[in-house]
């Protein structure tokens, strides 16, 4: 990878990527979607995409949940540090009935 990654973040980044290619090899070629349109669905510039999958920029909370929104991947298959982050998140978030 790059070097900028701690050893975790880098088996989560790989995780990641394995998930996403096994995703779009299930997919027609024309149902595949391009890093342009993905990043403009994510809300990030074609740039941060490329720096999350490449392993420039750590996997984040944020990115997360946007990226299992738009593929349907769960956060959890890749990582299950975020996927707890993002449970806790949503516990401490619950409006007092």
């Amino acid at each position: 990878m790059s070097g900028n990654l701690w050893v975790w973040e880098e088996e989560e980044l790989l995780a990641l990527r394995k998930a996403f290619a096994a995703l779009k090899a299930g997919q027609r070629q024309a149902d595949r979607v391009s890093q342009r349109r993905m990043a403009a669905e994510l809300g990030v510039s074609v740039t941060t995409l490329n720096a999350y999958m490449t392993g420039k920029r750590a996997l984040d909370m944020k990115f997360a949940l946007m990226f299992e929104r738009l593929t349907g991947i769960p956060t959890r298959s890749y990582s299950p540090r975020l996927a707890d982050e993002i449970e806790s998140t949503r516990h401490h978030h619950k409006p007092a009935v």
